[in-house]
């Protein structure tokens, strides 16, 4: 965290954990932090910037004390995007500003607004929801059984270099037996193997369908935030626990994996 700047510093534990204090005062620095990163944004910056104005969109709604700091902030903006700042503005009285809660989950970005939601109001349901992702069926699972039983009667040799790549990188199947070795999730599987640069995708013998890359993306972006929002809060903390012991799909089991300790802590 900056040591010099004080905008910076209150944006950075505002935008990670306003539900632990809710200092109006702090979530005001904040606002002036953000208010500078617009400014300066390009149109390739926005859509996180957008991320940022549903937490201070959420302030506004939850905390009567931070609406009163943030309207004489925004009224004052004279930079770019103006639009923004005058919708920023409405919001605290509007009852049709959507929540998060309830709509459905298919890209990644969209888990972010589920962080956003918690780090403003510490609700468990928005964690509850990030966790339900990983009840959704394993297509890369389905897609290698699949491939694993096809009648070939050719192409033998480069079905067994194909299942010796899978197990050099982790991911164990028997051509004789027809079986994956390896239990557990496998969409979680194949993203967290693709984070250590590990061509994955390209080693599988067939190719995942951009729809199918989405949910593996959903369900590994999943998986990650939860268990690194684990390592710095508590609350998440406690969610995982419970929750990889209930029934739902496998990579529920990894919600207690340890994360690195060196990992940078999640931003939004």
């Amino acid at each position: 965290m900056s040591s010099h700047d004080p905008l910076a510093d209150a944006f950075e534990r505002v935008t990670t954990g306003f539900y632990r204090q809710a200092d109006p005062e702090s979530a005001g620095l904040a606002l002036r932090h953000w208010l500078r990163l617009l400014a300066a944004a390009d149109e390739a910056q926005i859509g996180r910037l957008l991320v940022l104005f549903y937490v201070f969109a959420r302030i506004s709604q939850v905390s009567e004390a931070a609406r009163g700091h943030f309207e004489p902030i925004l009224r004052d903006y004279a930079g770019a995007h103006p639009e923004i700042v005058q919708r920023l503005l409405q919001v605290s009285d509007d009852p049709t500003f959507p929540g998060v809660l309830d709509r459905p989950l298919e890209r990644p970005e969209q888990l972010d607004l589920l962080w956003a939601e918690f780090f403003v109001t510490g609700r468990p349901d928005a964690i509850l929801r990030i966790v339900s992702v990983l009840d959704g069926p394993d297509r890369t699972r389905q897609r290698l059984e699949a491939w694993l039983h096809e009648r070939s009667l050719l192409g033998g040799r480069a079905r067994r270099t194909a299942a010796d790549t899978l197990t050099s990188v982790g991911l164990v199947v028997d051509l004789e037996r027809k079986v994956i070795v390896t239990s557990g999730d496998l969409d979680g599987l194949c993203f967290a193997i693709a984070e250590k640069k590990i061509p994955i995708f390209g080693h599988l013998p067939f190719a995942l369908t951009p729809e199918e890359m989405q949910v593996v993306g959903l369900k590994g972006a999943a998986l990650w935030s939860l268990r690194l929002n684990a390592r710095d809060h508590e609350a998440v903390a406690e969610i995982c626990r419970a929750e990889s012991q209930r029934a739902g799909g496998p990579g529920r089991l990894r919600l207690t994996d340890a994360t690195d300790a060196a990992a940078r802590p999640f931003a939004l």
